[in-house]
């Protein structure tokens, strides 16, 4: 199941800058799709309950307002996701 997660993130990340980049809202939604797994797991361990749920509609939210060519909103959106991303890095690799 780990084996998932960490590409899956990444590329989820990499994703989201090619959206803003290209303005292309379809790749905001592959990204959601590919952050579903960590969402799901965040929602099954006890500090985070159903906020796990709330990460892959930031995505969503950016898609949406990056269609509408609102992309500061998308820039504030997808950021929740990143730093997410980036203090469990630092968590795993600092114990």
């Amino acid at each position: 199941m780990g084996l998932f997660f960490w590409p899956f993130m990444i590329a989820s990340i990499i994703f989201s800058f090619i959206a803003l980049i290209l303005k292309r809202p379809i790749f905001l939604v592959i990204s959601c799709l590919l952050v579903t797994p960590l969402s799901l797991y965040l929602t099954a361990t006890p500090h985070f309950e159903w906020w796990g749920v709330i990460f892959p509609f930031f995505y969503l939210g950016a898609a949406l307002s990056l269609s509408k060519n609102i992309r500061w909103l998308s820039v504030v959106l997808i950021s929740p996701n990143i730093l997410l991303i980036g203090w469990m890095g630092y968590v795993i690799i600092h114990p």
